[in-house]
């Protein structure tokens, strides 16, 4: 290391330090100032922005060299040597709360004044080096994390992290939302794929908003289709109520977004509560995914639906009932026989259209 370090010296005699700066000046320091007391050598270090300070324990005034160091190594970064005449172990065990970098014993010879000044700068840049990597392995983690909380719900992450495994769920009543755009083909043919992607982030950036709002689980986009979920991986008993919030709230958003876009956007609504599996599939890119017959009744009860409305099944129906009217419309026949029954959620009950507006006005 080039002996060019810039050192500040405390001490209360005159002579040592005088005595001190020469020998520093010898060995091709740079002495830029001397203190005689605490609150001096304190203001000094915040001034003259020195590499080092000698700091004698003892100083002039109230601020002995210990508290001096401690703030000043609290606040500028600045490393110090300890100066001292004493040996005693009290004030030494004072002085190492401080994690100082040396101590120099009075009468001192240049050379352990060289050593431990050399000690200490070197000590001093390598802290900073593994500060700065500290740091930037720190902001790296904070980006990764948020990188992975955009793959992963949290407590997926969380059972990642302590079992270094997921391991599949069954739950027992959930609800699932598929959303899609009637036309999007023909829509999609007189746009510059640019343009395109532009218009769905926008869309779909909003209902991020939304889903979050209402504490819900966002699966999947698939060209023009968005998945969510309610009632997992922490399971709830709302549901279904805060699915059809959300569904709500998606499509008087379209119908805003209608009013002053080029391009007219017609969103359609399913939705089905049952059982679902969940999990993680894949090792280069993870992927949360459900599974299950709800997944599918939901999907068709959204390619049963109209443009502006929320198409559920009886099951959902059930439990939204209380709080949003709704309008049967008749029922459809599955796979293997099954006949699902059909409702359009119209609205929110009576007590609360003073407050919201019907979801009927966004067909």
């Amino acid at each position: 290391m080039e002996h060019s370090a810039r050192i500040l010296i405390a001490e209360d005699e005159s002579v040592i330090a005088i005595d001190l700066a020469k020998s520093l000046e010898k060995l091709s320091y740079k002495v830029i100032g001397t203190s005689r007391n605490g609150k001096d050598v304190i203001k000094k270090a915040g001034d003259l922005k020195p590499d080092l300070i000698l700091m004698d324990i003892l100083l002039d005034g109230n601020i002995s060299g210990i508290q001096a160091a401690e703030e000043i190594m609290n606040n500028y970064d600045v490393p110090v040597i300890y100066l001292t005449a004493y040996a005693d172990p009290a004030t030494l065990d004072k002085a190492k709360l401080t994690e100082p970098f040396g101590y120099i014993l009075k009468p001192f010879d240049e050379r352990t004044l060289h050593t431990s000044i050399e000690m200490a700068l070197y000590k001093h840049d390598i802290n900073k080096k593994l500060k700065a990597r500290t740091e930037e392995l720190k902001a790296e983690k904070e980006k990764s994390e948020i990188l992975l909380q955009n793959i992963l719900p949290i407590p997926i992450i969380k059972e990642l992290k302590e079992k270094g495994i997921i391991v599949p769920n069954n739950y027992e009543s959930v609800t699932i939302l598929f959303t899609d755009f009637e036309g999007f083909s023909q829509l999609t043919s007189s746009m510059h794929p640019g343009e395109l992607v532009a218009e769905l982030n926008d869309i779909f950036k909003i209902f991020d908003m939304i889903i979050k709002k209402y504490g819900l689980e966002k699966l999947k986009t698939i060209g023009d289709s968005y998945l969510i979920g309610g009632g997992f991986p922490i399971e709830t008993n709302d549901h279904a109520v805060n699915i059809i919030k959300a569904a709500s709230d998606m499509l008087e958003n379209i119908k805003e977004r209608n009013t002053h876009s080029k391009y007219e956007w017609k969103m359609r609504a399913g939705v089905h509560s049952g059982k679902i599996v969940a999990g993680v599939v894949g090792k280069i890119k993870f992927s949360y995914d459900v599974w299950g017959n709800t997944v599918n009744l939901a999907s068709r009860m959204e390619r049963l639906s109209l443009p502006g409305k929320i198409n559920i099944t009886a099951a959902t129906y059930e439990l939204i009932k209380n709080e949003f009217d709704c309008e049967y419309r008749g029922n459809t026949d599955i796979s293997g026989n099954e006949i699902i029954e059909m409702y359009f959620v119209t609205g929110y009950k009576s007590q609360d259209k003073d407050s919201k507006e019907t979801m009927s006005h966004s067909a």
